[in-house]
């Protein structure tokens, strides 16, 4: 039962983010946090989805990639998971991060912080929803047109989405 209310609060949470990309992603920036709260209020979006969001936009801006960006300026050969990393991964969420890496739509610094990312989530498997969260965090301030583009299937291209 847990893992649905996981799951529930992952889509919620894309829902609220699809909303903020279609309205402020070709603006210069989102707006301070109290008047995007309203913002999300007043678009119908919960409480708990709007605490959720800007949690979550709040950690996208503490990230640091200064050092995950060293790993793009030099030639690295296949990198597979680690046992451990495969772990903590549903086998539907290592195959989406395999996709990403093997089309080269994540860089290795973008892959390196992915996995990371995964490390400080709660003990547990890492479901599909999840990982996506994840890439989405990652890639969401690159604005170029091949990240624009899976930001647009992972928020979009989902079963029973529907926009605000």
């Amino acid at each position: 039962m847990a893992a649905i209310n996981v799951l529930e609060v992952e889509f919620k949470v894309l829902e609220v983010l699809a909303y903020l990309f279609e309205q402020f992603y070709n603006a210069d920036g989102l707006p301070d946090m109290s008047q995007l709260a309203r913002k999300l209020s007043l678009a119908g979006f919960e409480g708990e989805e709007i605490h959720d969001a800007l949690a979550w936009l709040s950690e996208l801006k503490q990230i640091d990639v200064a050092a995950y960006q060293q790993l793009d300026t030099t030639t690295l050969g296949f990198r597979s998971l680690h046992p451990m990393e495969l772990e903590r991964l549903s086998e539907d969420a290592a195959a989406f991060l395999y996709s990403l890496d093997a089309t080269k739509i994540l860089s290795a610094g973008e892959r390196e912080l992915v996995l990371d990312r995964v490390w400080r989530e709660p003990d547990g498997e890492v479901a599909l929803e999840r990982i996506k969260l994840l890439v989405l965090m990652v890639i969401w301030q690159k604005r170029d047109a091949l990240s624009n583009l899976l930001i647009e299937e992972l928020l979009f291209g989902r079963e029973g989405f529907a926009l605000h």
